[in-house]
């Protein structure tokens, strides 16, 4: 468990992090900018969560 893995984990965390405030956010279920951030976040939390999971699966 080198410094890959650990890369990993920050990667998930951010994401998971990212994602929680994307979802809060499109609950308000008010137009504008900021619905439209959240969406694009979580489709980029989307492709960045299995990435990092694989990466810690990989250097487990």
């Amino acid at each position: 468990m080198g410094l890959p893995f650990w890369a990993g984990v920050f990667g998930a965390v951010v994401s998971i992090v990212f994602l929680v405030r994307a979802w809060l956010e499109l609950r308000k279920n008010r137009e504008g900018h900021l619905r439209n951030a959240a969406m694009i976040h979580v489709g980029m939390a989307g492709m960045f969560l299995p990435a990092c999971l694989f990466i810690m699966l990989a250097y487990l």
